[in-house]
């Protein structure tokens, strides 16, 4: 099967309002929490930037192959910016991923809800609707949600790639990458964060869930069209709309988190399907 994020690149070349040829990337910053991409039309988007995945981070003449055309990506077609999104070079993808959140919202503005039905400002957490006693995997250790896990007492799981992000009290809780198969198969309900996107294990992971499991995609990284993700099973892509792009950029460039980016320039959008 094409990969998830493949098949997302030729939705959106086929749904743009626009030819992708005329539209540019007007402005761009990989900030230390989110890669940011404003387009002509002026809308943009984000991606989680990857930081943990780039061994070279340390050393700047290895980390300048990472983007050999640092400098000169503005002006580019976005056309040409979507394929970043399929390199194995992280850094790159997530430049891909945000350019395909900042497309999906000129579609899903152009469509004005007719194709995707949109929930605002709710947590896609809340969606899931989590019944007492139903066991939830989260892939990515996402604080807010091992806090509310917590407190409502249900049996849960933390498959992350490195351990070393959870707390003392949360290592009861974790499973490695190795036991992701096993783990998902046997949850109610899986939480992936929009990390997997760009570290590109997201088709991995959709390939472990199996029929009635509710799977959620979170985070500003999930902001794209639905369309190849629910074919997947999964239900909600819980995402934000970016209101003001020149902010995002300011924010990004200092070293804004997701906090600063709702709180100042965007709001949470949820596209769910039954």
């Amino acid at each position: 099967m094409t990969s998830v994020i493949a098949e997302t690149i030729d939705i959106i070349t086929e749904k743009s309002p626009i030819p992708l040829q005329n539209v540019h990337v007007d402005d761009l910053v990989i900030g230390i929490f989110f890669t940011g991409v404003k387009l002509s039309t002026g809308h943009a988007g984000v991606a989680s930037t990857p930081i943990g995945d780039i061994p070279e981070a340390v050393c700047c003449p290895t980390s300048a192959a990472r983007m050999p055309q640092a400098g000169n990506l503005e002006d580019k077609p976005v056309s040409e910016i979507l394929k970043y999104s399929l390199d194995p070079n992280v850094l790159k993808s997530a430049i891909g991923v945000a350019a395909l959140n900042a497309l999906s919202q000129l579609i899903l503005e152009a469509m004005d809800g007719i194709d995707y039905p949109m929930i605002k400002d709710k947590d896609g957490f809340d969606l899931l609707r989590i019944q007492p006693n139903e066991k939830v995997s989260i892939i990515g250790a996402f604080g807010p949600y091992i806090r509310r896990l917590k407190m409502m007492g249900n049996p849960f799981f933390i498959i992350e790639k490195n351990p070393l992000t959870l707390r003392p009290d949360e290592m009861k809780y974790f499973k490695s990458e190795s036991e992701m198969r096993s783990t998902l198969e046997n949850s109610d309900v899986v939480i992936i964060t929009g990390t997997a996107i760009v570290n590109h294990t997201i088709d991995t992971i959709l390939s472990f869930l199996k029929n009635g499991i509710r799977a959620a995609m979170i985070g500003p990284t999930a902001s794209m069209i639905p369309d190849a993700f629910f074919k997947r099973g999964v239900r909600v892509m819980a995402g934000v709309r970016i209101l003001d792009s020149g902010s995002m950029i300011k924010i990004l460039k200092q070293g804004g988190s997701a906090f600063h980016l709702l709180k100042e320039c965007s709001e949470k959008i949820n596209l769910v399907t039954i």
